[in-house]
């Protein structure tokens, strides 16, 4: 499953499953959204917001909100990798 902003809940979150059933199923009211003092994803907000089902369709992710919901548990390099994987999964999407 994909979620909006490019997670591939399956394989690259580890609280699939366990505390989360996936962005779209939870309408966007994932756990963590309260570490940024929000009911629900910034990232989610944003496209919904705009009408999209996800960023494939925006044309300008990664975008600040992005870069704004980094996992502080997260080095640099990982985070750039978890950027590049969103992009291409959300790539596959546009194709």
């Amino acid at each position: 499953m994909l979620s909006t902003c490019g997670v591939n809940c399956s394989t690259d979150c580890k609280a699939y499953k366990i505390e989360c059933e996936g962005c779209l199923e939870l309408g966007g009211k994932v756990s963590w959204a309260v570490y940024y003092g929000q009911e629900h994803c910034p990232i989610y907000a944003c496209a919904v917001g705009k009408g999209l089902e996800s960023c494939a369709k925006c044309g300008k992710a990664p975008c600040e909100i992005w870069y704004s919901t980094q996992n502080p548990d997260a080095t640099e390099e990982e985070f750039a990798a978890d950027i590049a994987s969103r992009l291409r999964n959300l790539k596959q999407i546009r194709e």
